[in-house]
This record gives structure tokens, sequence and C-alpha cells, in this order.
């Protein structure tokens, strides 16, 4: 370089063929050249040139040599100049202090969902599903360390200023001691500064999360407050369990004074020392509840059950003796007796108070014709006439009785009376009783016509040769029946046994026989028959069956009655055109044309009929409460029916079987017995 004699560079340092300008950078740490080439003035750029411009534009640090040697070479290659070159002078940034790697030295939460579901528990046994993630930390725990970062450096831009380094916060840095989200930070040291569980936050800093790792015992009072229920919540890590001083505390403030049970606590004290289930509880206090006063009630001194089964003995055997349905009284014969209701029994809740509690109901005698509560006695019902009781389910009456002291022979003639009969003998053969009330016959029934308006009670049995009968509104009740026919408005009991019988009944037939029930004949019921045997091993034919609902055979004939009426109607119509001669079904085609739109109408109202019949026959074939129950075994020769569906036995089928239809089938199936022994009357 060529100075002038002032020290100054010389007017050949900046040459005239080629304009040099140099561009700053806004944040003065870099800087650039454009290179314009004079028309018609050649010269040779060197990095002298370049320098000297740098220095006119006050670059004096960060001149990069290399990249000036560059541009030189660039420049004299190009015919144009250069619009804009590298960088060629660098400042040097300042430096921040380095901020040292942060360890964490405890199990830590770090996931967002995770540190949502913790932030919703309240203690330890609450976040047992995220357990595993994290470990417990007490108060004064180091729970993190950061290490320490490098020093902040001082820069300089191209001009040659200095740059100062950017401020960065250390949180913790230094003598100061802070408190962040429960943890205490000093010196980088991060200290837990209560009991808990440490997580992290967005900025990745560890926070301790307040967390009760002591199991808990919760105290509930039923809602009618006659109860106390504890729960217990296991401990967490190092977590310990309220003592038992504390939970009798805990029962005192929720008022509870009357009712601990101290075996039950002390059980409970036992199950949560030790190594406990997810939860535990145990009621350890209940009130005394209060006791309703019994009912008042009737006790009748008479049989008042139109149905009775019979006395069954040890052996299985059944008889009718000790029993009566029709019951002779007379004047002053008590008939029932009344216990007054009783006062309810007070109880006490857990909170020590009185709990009211209802008296019982009272009842009232029931006072019917010819009976009366004596001045004397306001608990009793007594017979104000000689005659036989009864009760109809609303009070009890006594009305006029006829007893037959022997048999009914040619001695008394056929008997036709309006209100129950008592027959002390037998009913002979060939003699008829009409009875308008309930019949008991303490003898035998032969060959005879007996017909009852309400129930029957043959003591003995119902024998002949095929000739009697016996047809009762209500239940017939016998000893045993051999040849005979019964047909019931109600239910038929036979404490013996059934041979050769024709037996029919609204509700249901059980026959108690024992070792011999039913052979021969046919049982048929619309509710149940329940029988020991069936049948016999010499294959005697015997039919149990089961009908459909009366009401729904009666409407069932209507049907049937209603389609062959309107079959017969047709047929006269049809038979009515055919005998017009055909002259004059022309001259009366209007007439022929009605009587054939007719014959339409009919058979149309025949085959709604019929789809109403169809519909009525399913229904008649369900039998959902019916069934056939067979105790010991039934024989084959035995038909079991249920409506027109037939199963014939050709093997035994041994008891303890219950026989039902099933989704339009007869189906068997193997049960305990329906009809429970009756122990026999003392």
């Amino acid at each position: 370089m060529t100075l002038d004699t002032d020290n100054t560079l010389l007017v050949e340092d900046r040459p005239d063929f080629v304009n040099i300008v140099a561009h700053i950078a806004p944040d003065k740490m870099s800087a650039r050249f454009t290179l314009t080439p004079v028309t018609g003035r050649p010269g040779v750029l060197t990095t002298h040139h370049l320098k000297v411009a740098l220095e006119d534009a006050g670059v004096v640090r960060g001149i990069d040599a290399a990249a000036l040697k560059g541009v030189v070479a660039d420049y004299s290659k190009s015919i144009r100049g250069i619009p804009e070159t590298v960088p060629v002078a660098h400042g040097v940034p300042a430096a921040a202090e380095g901020v040292g790697a942060l360890r964490v030295l405890v199990k830590y939460v770090t996931l967002p969902d995770e540190v949502r579901a913790l932030f919703n528990c309240k203690c330890a046994f609450d976040a047992v599903a995220l357990a595993p993630k994290f470990q417990r930390v007490d108060k004064g725990t180091v729970i993190a360390r950061r290490a320490e970062g490098t020093p902040s450096l001082i820069g300089y831009d191209i001009f040659g200023s200095p740059l100062e380094p950017p401020h960065v916060e250390i949180i913790g840095a230094g003598d100061t001691i802070i408190e962040r989200r429960n943890v205490y930070i000093a010196s980088h040291t991060f200290t837990a500064a209560v009991t808990g569980v440490v997580y992290t936050d967005t900025d990745g800093m560890p926070c301790v999360f307040p967390l009760d790792f002591n199991g808990a015992v919760l105290v509930h009072v039923s809602q009618d407050l006659m109860s106390v229920e504890l729960t217990a919540t296991p401990p967490g890590e190092r977590g310990t369990m309220p003592s038992l001083q504390i939970i009798h505390t805990m029962l005192k403030e929720h008022g509870v004074v009357y009712g601990v049970d101290p075996d039950a606590l002390e059980l409970f004290m036992d199950r949560i020392k030790g190594e406990m289930a997810d939860r535990e509880i145990c009621i350890v206090a209940q009130g005394t509840p209060p006791i309703k006063g019994e009912d008042g009630r009737v006790e009748f001194c008479f049989n008042t059950d139109p149905s009775p089964a019979p006395n069954i003995a040890e052996d299985g055997s059944a008889d009718y003796k000790n029993i009566n349905i029709v019951n002779l009284v007379t004047t002053g014969t008590v008939l029932a007796k009344l216990y007054p209701a009783q006062k309810g029994t007070p109880g006490k809740n857990v909170l020590g108070n009185t709990v009211a509690a209802f008296d019982g109901l009272p009842a009232r005698l029931p006072v019917g014709a010819n009976t009366a509560i004596p001045n004397d006695d306001q608990n009793a019902l007594i017979a104000v006439t000689d005659g036989i009781a009864s009760y109809d389910g609303t009070s009890v009456n006594v009305s006029a009785g006829y007893v037959i002291s022997g048999d009914v022979d040619f001695k008394t003639g056929n008997i036709k009376y309006d209100n129950s009969i008592m027959i002390n003998g037998d009913v002979k053969s060939g003699f008829d009783v009409e009875c308008g009330g309930d019949l008991q016959v303490k003898g035998i029934i032969e060959d005879c016509k007996v017909t009852v308006k309400g129930n029957i009670l043959c003591k003995f049995g119902f024998v002949g040769n095929g000739k009697g009968t016996i047809t009762a509104d209500g239940n017939v009740n016998l000893g045993f029946m051999k040849n005979q026919t019964v047909v019931a408005g109600g239910n038929v009991n036979i404490a013996k046994e059934a041979i050769n019988c024709n037996i029919t009944a609204t509700k249901s037939i059980s026959v108690y026989g024992h070792p011999l029930s039913v052979a021969g004949g046919t049982l048929s019921s619309n509710g149940s028959i329940t029988v020991r045997t069936v049948g016999n091993i010499s294959g005697v034919k015997t039919t149990l069956q089961i009908n459909p609902e009366p009401e729904l055979i009666a409407e069932m004939d209507k049907i049937k009655a209603a389609i062959s009426q309107n079959e017969d109607n047709a047929k006269k119509l049809e038979t009515m055109i055919k005998s017009m001669p055909p002259a004059e079904q022309v001259r009366n085609k209007e007439h022929v044309r009605k009587l054939k739109n007719t014959i339409i109408a009919i058979k149309q109202q025949i085959a709604a009929l019929e789809g109403k019949g169809r519909l009525l026959n399913i229904t008649m074939n369900k039998f959902e409460n019916a069934f056939i129950r067979i105790d010991r075994c039934a024989y084959p020769g035995t038909t079991v029916k249920f409506g027109n569906m037939n199963m014939a036995l050709s093997d035994t089928l041994q008891g303890g079987k219950t026989i039902r239809v099933i989704n339009q089938e007869i189906r068997v199936y193997s049960d305990r017995p329906i009809r429970p022994a009756k122990p026999k009357d003392e």
C-alpha cells in the first residue's frame, strides 16, 4: 500500500476500473460486496482493493481472507461483475451461560394423560393404577439435581464493538432458595417441599403433587340410620392405617353412640392391619329395629278346607278317617277364637334415637248366620243354634243340616235335601242322594247316583259294578274308588287307589295310594294330575288326560256349531237354485244372483270361523300351567294326553317325573315330588 505524506491511502488503493460497494447486515454481524466493472477501464482486482473497501466501510474485525480471495477469483472470471458476494466478514456472537443437564433422582410421572389422572387422586389408593410409575417422596427428599453449566462469552460485531451475552435465568442458580410447585430449588438442587409424587411439568421441571399415602377409613351411616359401615382403603408406600382410637373418634363425630359391635371393630382392625384387599368393608354398628306388633288372627275350631288332603302315615298310606268337611255343632259350640293384635316394640337407631313401631292390625270374628259373640267372651264366636258350621271365606254360618245316623237304604229311601248332609253309615246300591250343600259319608258309597252342589267327603270308598256316579259342583274327597265315575267342578282327592275308574275334574286330581294308585280307566283334568303309580305289570290300559280350559272348549264348540249351521244354510240355498228350472232361473235371474251372493257371503263367514278356530286350537294346546306328576312309576299300557297330543308308554317310566307340554311337544322332566307329605293328625 502506498501512503501520502499524511499517512492516508493513495489514490491507486481505490481502483477506478470497478465500483466496490460494501453491504453491512442490519445486525452488524456480516458484510458482503457488490462489484460492478467500469466500462473501458481495464484493471486487475486484488484482495488489497477489497480490504480498502472494507476499511472505508468501517469493518475492522472478522475479515475472512479466504473469502476475499474467492471474490477476486470469481471477479476475474466475470464479465458483468458480481451483484452479491458471499459474506467476507463475520462478527463473533456473544455466548450465554450454558444450562447444565437436569437429572431426576426418583421415579416420576411424565406423560400428560398420567399427570391429569394423578391430579384427580386424593390418596395413594386412588392412584393405584399409576403406582408402578412413581415412588413416594417425603418433605426434604432431594428429587433432582442440575449439573454445572458453561460460562458466558462476550462477542464482537464487524465494527469491533463488544456484544454483551444474553441473560439466561436459571431457576435456583446462586444462593437464593425459591419454592416452585411444592419444590425447593437452590444451588441446582431440587428438594420436595411436601410428601407426594414427582411429576414433570410442560417445561420439563420436576414438581411434587401432594398425596396422602396413609390408608383411609370412611364412615357410612345408612339412610335409615340403622347401621354403620366402615370402608377402608389400603395405604400406599410406607403409609399407615388409622388406630382404633381414631376410628372411635370418627364414629362419635358422625353421632354414632348406639349399637357399636366391639367384636366387629376388632375384626375390622385385624383385617386392615394385615395385607388388605382393594377395599375392606365391615358393618360395625347396628340399631335395634322396631318389631311390628303381631296382627290379630282368627283360629277356626272346625275344618274349613273344602278339599283336604288325607292323613299320610309313616308307611306312605293315606286315609280320611279323622277328617271332616261337614261339621255338626250344637248351640253354644265355639266356632272360632279371636287373638287380639299386639302392640309393636320400639327400636333404636345408631344415633341413639327411638324408632317407633307399628302395632299389629286388628282382626275381627267372621260373624255370620246363626252365630254370635257372647257378652262374657268378646274373643269367641259361638253357634246360636244346632246345625252344620261352614266358612265361605268371609263369614262363619250355621245352617240347618240333615244327619242320617245309619245307612241310606230301604229304611230311608232316596235322599234329597237343600243343605248339607251327614251320613254316618253307607249309601247302598240303587239309592240316590241329592245334596244342596256339602255331603259327608262315614262309610262307603255303592252303585248309586250322588249329586252334590257343594263338596263331598266319603271317608271309605266308592265301589260297585260301574253303575255309580258322583257329580259335585265342588271338590270330591274319597278314601278309595273302584269301577265308578266321578265328575267334579273342583278338585278330586283319593286317599288310596282308583281301579278301573273314570274321573273328571275341572281343577286337579290327586291319588295318594301306596303302593297302588291308578290302574285302568281314564283320569281327565283341566289343571293337573298327581299319582304315585299308574297301571300294572299286566299292561292294563290307563289314560291320564289333560283337557283344555272349559271356557276354551265352550268357545270351540260355539265355533264348530256356527260353522255347521252356516254349511247347512249354504247347502239349502245351493239346493234351492239347482231345483229351479232353467227358464225360471232366467225369469228370476236377479233373485238367483242374490241367492248366489248370499252363498258366497256364508262361505266367507265359514272361512273366517275356521281361521278363528285354528288360532283357538293353538291356544287350547299350550297347557302352560298344566302338568302330570308320576311319583313312583308308570307301567306300559299307560297313555298320557294333552288335548290332541298323545304319548303312549312302551317301557316303565320310573317315578320322580313331571310331564308337561313345551313348544307343542310332550316332555318328561325329572324333579322333586310336587306334593309334600302331610303329617298325620294327632
